[in-house]
Formats: structure tokens, C-alpha cells, sequence
């Protein structure tokens, strides 16, 4: 167990914290994946 030890008002709102930040980063790889898409699009009509 952690250092601390949270009751359950505190386990809740770590939850929820928790459950934003993972929120974040998914949007952050669906744009990288679009933007790999653009650029892989871009080099094709160039050549």
C-alpha cells in the first residue's frame, strides 16, 4: 500500500482525477494518429 492511506471521499476524488488523465492522453494518441495520416496523404500527392 501507498504511503498515505486515503479515506473514501479521497479515493473518490483521486478516482475521478485519475479517470481525466487517462481521458487526456487517449485524445492525445488519436491525434497523433490523425496527423500521421495527414502526412503519410501529403507525401503521396507530392509524388
Amino acid at each position: 500500500m501507498g504511503k498515505y492511506q486515503l479515506d473514501n471521499k479521497g479515493q473518490q476524488s483521486v478516482q475521478k482525477f485519475h479517470e481525466k488523465n487517462i481521458g487526456k492522453s487517449d485524445k492525445q494518441l488519436k491525434l497523433e494518429a490523425i496527423k500521421a495520416q495527414y502526412l503519410n496523404k501529403k507525401k503521396s500527392g507530392k509524388k
